[in-house]
């Protein structure tokens, strides 16, 4: 929420910027305004328009980061977030609405895997008006318990999402997702020193993670 309000301002000021620069020097000189000239008007249109593709971009971008924090802090909220409610979903054999999946894959995680660490990497996007088609890659790390049951081990997932993003009453989520897989491994654990660390040096998952409480110094 902080997040969106931050991002409205600053958009009206942005906004406001060339219209409020064009003023000024028009009025320079204490001479009376200026008819605005259609290469003036021109500039003025491709700023705005240059600043809400570049207002879009980040939106999009920082869906695509939220859902990588989701999963990995065990963040419900800010998964379902990402989508939208009537969101579809395709990946790995799931085949359904988007909503579904979270609520499967936070099960099976809970249940089976320790923790996850997903990096999101090479965002591209092609905006057109309120739609938008993105393509990134993901690196996903699950620690989890091998099938004997006698030790930890690391699985490791790489692939794309490609999403079909919408533009609804100003907010941008994904209405489709595809996963595709490139890459696995599984390994048996390595830890040294992590090991044995304390649990204050560790990431934890929702809301044990050190980051919830240093959000809420957000609203004080």
């Amino acid at each position: 929420m902080i997040e969106n309000k931050r991002r409205q301002l600053m958009t009206k000021a942005l906004l406001a910027l060339p219209l409020g620069l064009f003023a000024l020097s028009s009025r320079a000189g204490s001479q009376p305004p200026k008819a605005e000239s259609a290469p003036e008007h021109s500039v003025l249109n491709s700023l705005l328009a240059h600043q809400r593709e570049t207002e879009a971009r980040q939106q999009i971008t920082d869906v695509l980061y939220l859902y990588a924090r989701g999963w990995d802090r065990l963040d419900e909220e800010a998964l379902r977030g990402c989508f939208f409610a009537d969101s579809d979903h395709q990946h790995g054999g799931f085949k359904g609405k988007s909503h579904d999946f979270i609520t499967a894959g936070m099960k099976a995680i809970r249940a089976k895997v320790k923790s996850t660490t997903h990096l999101i990497t090479n965002p591209l996007i092609e905006i057109d008006g309120d739609k938008a088609i993105a393509e990134c890659l993901f690196f996903a790390h699950h620690r989890r318990m091998n099938k004997a049951g006698s030790d930890e081990e690391d699985y490791f997932l790489k692939g794309r999402y490609l999403d079909r993003f919408e533009r609804r009453n100003g907010e941008w989520k994904i209405a489709f997702r595809r996963g595709l897989h490139d890459f696995e491994r599984v390994v048996p654990r390595a830890d040294q020193g992590l090991a044995d660390a304390p649990a204050d040096q560790l990431s934890a998952r929702k809301p044990n993670d050190p980051l919830y409480e240093m959000l809420t110094t957000l609203n004080k």
